[in-house]
């Protein structure tokens, strides 16, 4: 709503501003956070979107840069000179600074190799460390942290740390001053807090207050490693070591929101059998969207061809008790649905690391038993319908359906729940275990339990 207030607000008389009075206009615009901005941003017209960033102070400028669309960055960044570009470039954090330089590579590698090259001349340390997140995969630890933090000898004094702090935190050398980490010849060996640092005596050393049991996260761990780190030990910040446990960075909370919900997003879409995709629904080009739809679509409508097959197999038998064809849909929904549920659960768990592929038996133990009593209520459902379907022998065509509902909720749950350790297992992604696949193959097993379970109770050859 706050976005929304501003765009009505600033929209109409927006480009009057920037011309008549710029320094009223930044005035006015400071008061709202950049997220806010960079959507108000999103609607304008490319001409006054740069007219806006060049009135803008180069540090607020940034800040509303690094949160628009990667597309809309490449314009930008294309259109103004390079001097401006880079003013503005070297006002963000390291880390903040490699994704968008990244993005820019993914859009116009030769325009982001142009503006490094700049960077290198205008301020070679922040090219430097760019290049160095750069070589980090976006998706481990290495990738996400920011080499800004607050790191000093065990032989510094409390006082001596506090005015190191108060510095840092003046110019924005840190991205967080939360955490101060005690280094010694490289190596972390001690963190102190921030609350620990102010209520300690101002003589004693940092050496003498740290904690040394330091967690920690390596530079080539996964970034879902990293975010059930932030979560368990509910810290704002992580430190990233390397393998001989060299401080290289630091990881901070709001990275890790970043990766929360672009994991989950990642989960919901395979989940759904549609392959991951990059930008927001609106921003994906159409045949982006066709191409994340159309494999797995493809693949399960081939796999109904099995279903078709079973009836084809059973034809004879649905003639026989044409009453069968009618609770094929019950039956088989019944088991999609408890599988996907299963699935669901299981997928979610690994997810939060409730659930280890390890922990298979406990969880065979536990879906039969539930499994075995949700059956049993849908079958006792089942067997009410079955019973006043009109058939000759309602009583057992009702226990056919009934039986038949029981097998197939069991096995369906099981497969939901076994499937995605097992995937796991082969370290895949558990999310390809996608509902709709578990449901395609329910259908299929079944249809075959169901055709198999009424064929035996009603003597139907």
């Amino acid at each position: 709503m706050r976005a929304m207030r501003l765009a009505t607000l600033m929209g109409p008389d927006l480009e009057d501003a920037i011309r008549t009075d710029p320094s009223a206009l930044h005035d006015a615009l400071r008061d709202f956070h950049p997220e806010d901005i960079a959507e108000l941003v999103e609607d304008l017209e490319l001409t006054v979107t740069l007219e806006l960033i060049a009135k803008l102070p180069d540090e607020f400028s940034a800040d509303v840069l690094e949160r628009l669309p990667s597309e809309l960055q490449t314009d930008i960044l294309e259109r103004l000179s390079r001097s401006d570009a880079v003013e503005i470039l070297s006002e963000m954090s390291p880390d903040d600074l490699t994704d968008v330089v990244q993005d820019l590579r993914e859009e116009d590698a030769a325009l982001a190799e142009d503006l490094l090259q700049h960077l290198e001349e205008a301020d070679p340390e922040a090219a430097e460390e760019v290049r160095e997140l750069s070589a980090y995969a976006e998706d481990v630890a290495g990738g996400l942290m920011t080499t800004e933090y607050v790191a000093l000898s065990p032989e510094k004094k409390v006082w001596q740390a506090i005015e190191e702090v108060r510095r840092l935190a003046i110019e924005e050398e840190a991205e967080t001053v939360n955490y101060i980490y005690i280094v010694f010849a490289q190596k972390l060996v001690g963190v102190v807090s921030l609350r620990e640092l102010i209520l300690t005596e101002s003589a004693q050393q940092l050496g003498d207050i740290m904690t040394e049991n330091v967690v920690s996260v390596r530079v080539d761990d996964d970034q879902e490693i990293v975010a059930q780190m932030v979560a368990k030990y509910d810290f704002t910040a992580l430190p990233v070591l390397d393998a001989q446990g060299n401080l290289h960075g630091l990881v901070t909370v709001d990275d890790v929101v970043d990766v929360v919900i672009e994991e989950a997003t990642e989960d919901a879409h395979k989940m759904g059998a549609v392959e991951a995709l990059e930008e927001g629904y609106l921003q994906t080009d159409l045949l982006r969207m066709f191409r994340s739809r159309v494999t797995w679509l493809s693949l399960l409508f081939v796999g109904g061809f099995l279903t078709a097959t079973v009836m084809e197999h059973y034809a004879a038998r649905l003639s026989a008790a044409i009453t069968l064809a009618i609770f094929v849909p019950l039956i088989i929904s019944s088991g999609g649905n408890s599988g996907s549920q299963s699935a669901a659960l299981i997928i979610r768990a690994l997810a939060v690391g409730d659930v280890e592929p390890g922990d298979w038996r406990r969880v065979l133990g536990r879906e039969l038993v539930v499994s075995l009593a949700l059956g049993v209520v849908l079958g006792m459902l089942g067997f009410a319908r079955a019973y006043f379907a009109g058939d000759t022998d309602p009583t057992q065509l009702a226990y056919a359906v009934s039986l038949s509902t029981v097998c197939v909720v069991m096995v369906g749950s099981l497969v939901g729940s076994l499937l995605p350790l097992a995937i796991q297992r082969m370290g895949l992604d558990p999310a390809v275990s996608s509902t709709p696949f578990i449901a395609s193959l329910i259908d299929v097993v079944g249809l075959l339990i169901y055709l198999s379970v009424a064929g035996a109770v009603l003597g139907l050859a």
